[in-house]
């Protein structure tokens, strides 16, 4: 009879953890970035995307269920178009309209970035405005948008040589093949924390293309999505768990 009666325990937990299980709400999160911090680990995908996607499963668990996926910048951009509903991992506030405006919502900042420019300690470069790039040897990202810049790479007075890869854009610049390229000062931060012999390599121009913050950004329509995920990352900021993934891959809360 005891042995019945820890059976039928044991089936009723098992049916009340599926049932738990299946009221999760599945959220895709989408991520357009394939390098460091958000991707470190292509075969694994680990990086900051995996990890933030992990804490956000742990605070919400039982509610929702975020599952990460990788798209390009360019079919991200038509899913948002055609209405598919998710969220967008580290979105930067100067796309799609920003926080302030456009058709889309966002959350709170998750952390503070920049667009730096970079060039080679042996020839340091200093930007000063548009003008300054025109001529030079440019490297950027594939898909990126640079306001800054964005009315004299259309017209043609800065060429950008694109590549969908920070590292490549690096090498480049350390074998001479470049002269300037722009990356995430996110970006900048990792690499200098994984391989110090870099800093000494690299020069970071004083002016950069700009700051932003980066957030998550979500579909139109998705105010209940969005509400409940803000309710997580207002509280980030203060959490010792986050400000340790954080610190994992050399950033902080705010700007450096």
């Amino acid at each position: 009879m005891k042995i019945v009666l820890a059976s039928i325990l044991i089936l009723m937990g098992c049916c009340r953890d599926l049932a738990y299980a299946q009221a999760a709400e599945v959220l895709t999160a989408w991520t357009y970035y394939a390098a460091p911090p958000f991707l470190t680990d292509a075969r694994s995908n680990a990086g900051l995307d995996r990890d933030l996607v992990a804490y956000l499963n742990q605070k919400l668990a039982g509610k929702y269920e975020v599952r990460l996926m990788f798209v390009p910048r360019a079919r991200l951009g038509s899913m948002l178009d055609t209405g598919a509903r998710g969220m967008v991992l580290f979105a930067p506030s100067v796309i799609f309209g920003g926080p302030a405006g456009g058709k889309y919502l966002w959350t709170s900042a998750l952390f503070d970035d920049r667009q730096d420019l970079l060039s080679r300690a042996s020839e340091p470069f200093e930007y000063d405005g548009p003008g300054s790039l025109r001529g030079i040897r440019f490297g950027a990202m594939l898909g990126h948008t640079y306001p800054a810049l964005a009315e004299d790479m259309d017209s043609g007075r800065i060429h950008a040589h694109r590549n969908n890869n920070e590292g490549a854009l690096l090498s480049m610049l350390l074998m001479q093949r470049l002269d300037v390229i722009t990356l995430a000062d996110s970006s900048v931060r990792y690499l200098v924390e994984k391989d110090a012999g870099i800093a000494g390599k690299i020069h970071v121009s004083k002016q950069n293309l700009g700051s932003y913050a980066r957030h998550l950004m979500f579909q139109q329509g998705m105010t209940r999505e969005r509400d409940d995920i803000e309710d997580v990352v207002a509280r980030m900021g203060s959490d010792p768990a986050w400000l340790a993934v954080l610190r994992a891959y050399g950033l902080t809360h705010g700007t450096r």
